[in-house]
């Protein structure tokens, strides 16, 4: 009888030890975060992550980073160079501090993705950085390396201005008017500025924008999204989402 007892004590024991373990093993925390259209509600494992490792890599890898997105505009016309530059390099260095210092998730797929983002946010930057400096100066642009034809023939054009300017501004016109719904309102408005005494302003800033920005940008190391969703969710339990209709 005494036998028996003892195993009884030491099953009960076990069974105590293992809910035990399992309690002190897995501390879950809660979580919300909001995609494009969703509120979400959910649950971490604080024993395996911290909250700011999660937030980080929501904010700054998720969704392709919405938070390590580069804001300012150096297209932007309205806004003198310098005051753009000054912003720029501000908003490049808090960025990349985070990204290249700061708490994420640690795992192969989340420090991949941190990689790449670090590459693109610097890739964007850098460009950012040229095509301002190039409205003032547009030699600057045959020191950045990430380009193509089209890059190059725009950049030339902008470099050697006058006449050469203004055919780049003609050739941009006519692949403009084969994608436009209204070809025909493309045409009288280059017409119209093409006229003006300020054409080689209009012509310096169309091919800028939509000349060398418009192929620059496309060449970036931009991170797709693939595995986001699935690898996110995975880090968390429970996810409950409050979704508006796209």
């Amino acid at each position: 009888m005494k036998e028996r007892d003892t195993r009884q004590y030491r099953a009960i024991m076990a069974i105590m030890f293992f809910f035990c373990h399992v309690s002190m093993s897995a501390q879950y925390a809660d979580f919300q975060y909001d995609t494009e259209l969703c509120t979400c509600n959910a649950q971490f494992d604080s024993t395996r992550y911290t909250r700011l490792q999660l937030q980080n890599t929501f904010d700054y890898l998720y969704g392709g980073g919405r938070t390590a997105y580069v804001e300012t505009d150096a297209t932007d016309f309205n806004e003198e160079p310098a005051v753009l530059l000054a912003s720029l390099e501000q908003e490049c260095r808090q960025k990349l501090e985070v990204l290249e210092h700061g708490e994420f998730i640690n795992d192969a797929f989340w420090q991949k993705v941190r990689k790449r983002m670090i590459r693109y946010v610097k890739s964007t930057c850098e460009l950012r950085r040229v095509t301002l400096l190039a409205r003032s100066n547009p030699e600057v642009l045959s020191g950045y390396k990430l380009v193509d034809s089209d890059c190059i023939f725009f950049r030339n054009a902008l470099i050697a201005g006058g006449s050469r300017l203004l055919r780049a501004w003609s050739v941009l016109n006519e692949r403009q008017k084969k994608k436009n719904a209204d070809p025909e309102h493309l045409q009288r408005i280059f017409e119209e500025r093409y006229r003006s005494a300020d054409r080689m302003e209009y012509a310096r800033r169309e091919i800028l924008t939509y000349g060398w920005w418009n192929s620059a940008i496309r060449l970036l190391p931009h991170v797709d999204d693939k595995g986001f969703y699935e690898n996110f969710n995975r880090l968390l339990r429970n996810i409950q989402c409050d979704c508006d209709e796209p």
